[in-house]
């Protein structure tokens, strides 16, 4: 916000960042409040790495399923968990609620999909869009999960997460380098490998903000 004065008259006006939502096909809403999202991006440093769902197949066998939009559920019922519930998963299970864990720290809404013919043998994929709605400087984020067995009843998943920040990506990767390290330069995007073992990639937007990509991996 900047304030301007005026000589014997004072008027203040106010503009606020908006920043756009990340729509997905079929949804759900979640509730919780965000977890760690403080400074610049503490939330990407956290113990979870970060800056801080019954299912309706209609796919083909071999096809992924997507999930229909559904009303907003309570904290600690994660939409992805929901789906794979749904979807009979069970080798991947645990690593799927670790992920959800990780990564939603907001209300949400999720789609998922998965093989219809063989649910527990194949890749599971779930997209989520998160809210902030008392977070002005990061209002809405997103997080993609992906979860797939290894056989002997293994499984292993990684998580991607997306924060658009209307702050400098210089400004971001000082803050993220205090409990981090740079590790690479991709072009000219910088890449900071967290306490916690993410990896976080930050985008300079058209103007001067920055959206920071983190990928971290779970087994």
């Amino acid at each position: 916000m900047m304030l301007w004065k005026t000589a014997g008259r004072c008027a203040v006006c106010a503009a606020a960042l908006l920043l756009a939502s990340f729509p997905l096909l079929a949804q759900k809403e979640h509730t919780a409040a965000p977890a760690a999202k403080s400074g610049a991006a503490t939330g990407k440093s956290d113990a979870n790495g970060k800056p801080a769902a019954a299912p309706a197949p209609t796919a083909p066998a071999e096809g992924p399923a997507p999930q229909p939009q559904s009303p907003q559920a309570a904290v600690g019922e994660f939409q992805p968990v929901l789906h794979a519930q749904g979807a009979k998963i069970a080798t991947c299970m645990d690593t799927i609620v670790g992920e959800s864990a990780a990564v939603i720290d907001a209300p949400h809404t999720a789609i998922s999909s998965w093989s219809t013919a063989a649910p527990n043998d194949n890749l599971f994929l779930s997209i989520v869009g998160l809210n902030y709605a008392n977070n002005k400087a990061t209002p809405n984020g997103a997080a993609i999960l992906f979860a797939a067995p290894l056989g002997s009843g293994k499984c292993e998943g990684s998580t991607v997460q997306i924060y658009p920040f209307a702050q400098s990506c210089s400004a971001l990767q000082a803050s993220l380098i205090k409990e981090g390290h740079t590790i690479a330069t991709l072009r000219a995007l910088p890449v900071v490998e967290t306490k916690n073992g993410y990896r976080d990639v930050l985008i300079p937007t058209a103007g001067s903000g920055c959206v920071l990509v983190s990928v971290g991996m779970r087994q």
